[in-house]
């Protein structure tokens, strides 16, 4: 497998594990942890494809 892919995966694993800890967070009491959780949460999911579009152009491109 390309190294890219491996990357992808890698990157892939980072990105859920931040938007979980995001997540967890922001359950928590509001505040400055709350807020943070939440904008863990939103740069994970905005990330995640951008990766994976970038990782299939770089697979594309050969």
């Amino acid at each position: 497998m390309p190294a890219e892919l491996w990357i992808g995966i890698a990157g892939t694993v980072v990105l859920l594990a931040f938007v979980i800890n995001g997540l967890r967070l922001s359950r928590g009491p509001e505040g400055h942890a709350a807020n943070a959780g939440r904008l863990h949460v939103a740069v994970g999911v905005l990330v995640i494809p951008v990766l994976w579009m970038i990782v299939a152009m770089q697979i594309a491109a050969g």
